[in-house]
């Protein structure tokens, strides 16, 4: 009789780790089915999906499978749906946090799309300041900014106005015009026609300049016309 039940109480625990250990296969391979979908697909956009193959690619990415997606989460997807993107650190950084509206440090499924959408716009935007940042430290200084500032639709004749323009994109007055300061600039003359919806809204809420840096430029802009 005990050896009955033994045996019974084995099928049982068997069964029941079975059924695990095949649903955690079970999972794993959607999610490697629907990372390969998505690869095959390179979705650069949102718009034209429906809201169910928008959560598909959203579960790709919740590798935890909480239902919203932290910066490690984002980053760890974009190096393997998106691996054209991935050395585009500072481009990820911008658009995770532009998608951030809520600021809660985190994407849930409402801001997702927006992501895809500054995911690609932002990597854009870092192919042309790459162009200008000749040696490649993230940052334009005024030589370089002087050699390539056609690329960025800028004609002036003299190097005053040059100059003025440089620190007009240069908010901090840092004496380098960085992603950030590029991005803002960018927004503000339509570098990229196709600016994803609400990029504006945050590129004006993030161009607001302290007061101590709007009268430094005060003092520039005057000692550049005199």
């Amino acid at each position: 009789m005990a050896e009955k039940l033994n045996k019974k109480a084995s099928i049982r625990t068997t069964g029941k780790l079975d059924r695990k250990v095949v649903s955690k296969t079970a999972s794993k391979l959607d999610k490697k089915a629907a990372s390969k979908t998505t690869q095959k697909k390179a979705v650069i956009t949102t718009n034209n999906l429906d809201k169910a193959q928008i959560k598909k690619i959203f579960d790709v990415f919740d590798y935890n499978g909480n239902g919203i997606l932290s910066l490690a989460e984002i980053d760890k997807a974009v190096i393997e749906l998106y691996p054209h993107l991935a050395k585009d650190k500072p481009a990820i950084m911008r658009a995770y946090k532009a998608a951030d509206t809520s600021k809660d440090g985190f994407i849930d499924f409402k801001e997702f799309g927006r992501l895809i959408d500054l995911l690609h716009y932002y990597n854009e935007l870092f192919k042309i300041f790459n162009k200008l940042d000749i040696d490649n430290d993230r940052r334009i200084d005024f030589g370089e900014f002087k050699k390539g500032h056609k690329l960025i639709g800028i004609n002036v004749v003299s190097n005053k106005e040059l100059k003025a323009k440089f620190n007009e994109i240069d908010t901090n007055l840092g004496g380098y015009i960085l992603f950030d300061e590029f991005c803002i600039y960018a927004a503000k003359i339509k570098l990229i026609s196709d600016i994803p919806q609400d990029t504006q809204d945050t590129q004006n809420s993030q161009e607001e300049i302290p007061q101590d840096v709007q009268n430094k430029q005060e003092v520039q802009e005057t000692q550049t016309k005199l």
